[in-house]
């Protein structure tokens, strides 16, 4: 003969079952009450912790200043390369991404589909062949430099990409991580966070 089951032993079922109801939108709810807002970030220190200033001192005894585009950009056109300094040149430059359309690289601009090359990336080739041929630069340390440049040069677009890195939308700061080639902003002044132009005349 089979045994009911006491009164007792139901009360007890329907407790747990109330506390396991009301402990799971508990647990759910718990973290996020707990968890801090986001502190709101200074762009100024930002800027100040990541963007070299105007007159920062560099290795190649140039301090930083957008007005260097111009002599740069002149640089590209002057300087001949030999094939151990194009391959050197190479080596520095593949790895890193043109900010102003950074699905490419430095050394691949997409401009030149087109048979042209946007400012931005003529004067950070002319300072790496100069590194390299005039300075005796490696690899490594052309790299350096023109990682520093182009931070300085195109400073927006690096604040921007150090936001979204840490969390915030860089849209609340008046920026965008989204390249000045598909803004339309190819002919803004490197100043404005664009590319300085196309042609031969450099706008900084």
């Amino acid at each position: 003969m089979t045994k009911k089951p006491t009164k007792k032993r139901g009360n007890w079922l329907w407790l747990a079952i109330v506390v396991v109801l009301v402990a799971i939108p508990a647990v759910l709810i718990l973290p996020k009450i707990g968890s801090a807002p986001k502190k709101e970030i200074s762009l100024l220190e930002l800027e100040k912790e990541i963007i070299p200033a105007v007159g920062t001192q560099t290795p190649y005894g140039i301090p930083l200043s957008w007005d260097n585009a111009v002599k740069f950009a002149d640089w590209y056109d002057e300087i001949d390369l030999s094939s151990s300094e194009a391959k050197t040149l190479h080596q520095a430059l593949a790895p890193i991404s043109t900010p102003c359309c950074d699905d490419t690289q430095l050394v691949k601009c997409c401009c030149e589909k087109s048979w042209q090359i946007c400012n931005l990336v003529r004067s950070a080739r002319g300072l790496a062949g100069w590194l390299i041929q005039r300075q005796g630069f490696s690899a490594n340390e052309t790299a350096s430099a023109i990682k520093t440049w182009i931070t300085f040069a195109h400073h927006d677009y690096y604040l921007a990409k150090e936001l979204s890195k840490r969390g915030f939308s860089p849209d609340r700061y008046g920026l965008t991580t989204k390249g000045s080639c598909y803004r339309s902003a190819c002919n803004l002044p490197l100043r404005q966070d664009g590319c300085g132009g196309m042609g031969a005349e450099v706008g900084v």
